[in-house]
């Protein structure tokens, strides 16, 4: 189950960083309850999951904590302590769902760029008010074709943009929703090409608002993953580099606001009460 998990996370089959993290709690789960030295093979499992992907603190965020418990407690404490975190997991989505849901007017045309389960949790909510969704695809891997697929079943109006095509789709969109892989205390970093979004947006004055929970809080400074070259270009002509980076940043100046569990925070307020919640743990 490790090595499946680690793949997929690895070859992006699992997308949305609360997919992601969901899948590693469950597979350091399985590692604590079925070997006999939990604690180093789960120590183990935990490096080699945070090693997937580079920008997914929320992930790291949760096996961090669940391995602090387990060296304190028995096993049994902590497969209890996983089930209860993973409850508490679901009720914070629902709730950030239902927040971000409540800031969709009547007759607005959403915009949003790749792929966030948050993001389209809160327009599945709020479908009977939307009247379009514009939605843009990411290179290489063309992330966002699966939000595309998602929101299509929810009967609502959708169309697909490519990503340099942005402008054209914000024009005449009410409000954008995009979700977030990690939160420095004065940045948002999501995947590449929402900075443009962002600036786009405060262009045509359109607010852009960041669907995340507390615990893609980043104390630390973020590191950019860059991807393989060969997924833009397998073989490009002498001469030229290709650079394939996966995310970019998000100025806190650009965003109206951060809908996570809490309700909808300004970005300070935000940094404020993930530092809160994190030393809790």
């Amino acid at each position: 189950m490790l090595d499946q998990t680690y793949k997929k996370i690895k070859r992006l089959q699992i997308q949305g960083a609360e997919n992601i993290s969901t899948a590693a709690i469950k597979a350091l789960e399985h590692i604590i309850k079925t070997k006999q030295n939990y604690l180093i093979a789960g120590e183990r499992a935990r490096i080699k999951l945070s090693s997937a992907r580079a920008t997914e603190p929320q992930l790291e965020n949760y096996l961090e904590y669940i391995m602090h418990y387990a060296s304190n407690h028995t096993r049994k404490q902590t497969l209890t302590e996983i089930r209860h975190l993973l409850k508490i997991k679901k009720l914070a989505v629902k709730q950030t769902h239902k927040n971000g849901s409540k800031l969709i007017k009547k007759g607005d045309i959403v915009f949003t760029h790749c792929h966030s389960s948050n993001v389209i949790g809160a327009i599945n909510l709020a479908k009977k008010r939307i009247k379009a969704v514009y939605n843009t695809e990411t290179r290489p891997r063309f992330q966002g074709r699966q939000t595309s697929k998602d929101i299509a079943k929810f009967k609502i109006p959708t169309y697909h943009f490519v990503d340099s095509a942005a402008r054209i789709a914000l024009k005449d969109a009410n409000i954008m929703l995009l979700g977030a892989d990690s939160i420095t205390h004065n940045r948002v970093y999501n995947k590449i090409g929402s900075e443009l979004m962002a600036v786009t947006a405060k262009n045509h004055r359109t607010p852009v608002y960041i669907l995340a929970s507390l615990w893609k809080f980043n104390p630390h400074k973020e590191t950019i993953e860059e991807r393989l070259p060969s997924e833009i270009w397998k073989r490009p002509p002498k001469g030229v580099t290709v650079k394939n980076y996966a995310f970019e940043k998000i100025n806190f100046n650009l965003i109206k606001g951060i809908v996570c569990e809490e309700g909808v925070l300004k970005p300070k307020k935000f940094v404020k009460q993930a530092r809160k919640m994190l030393r809790s743990y």
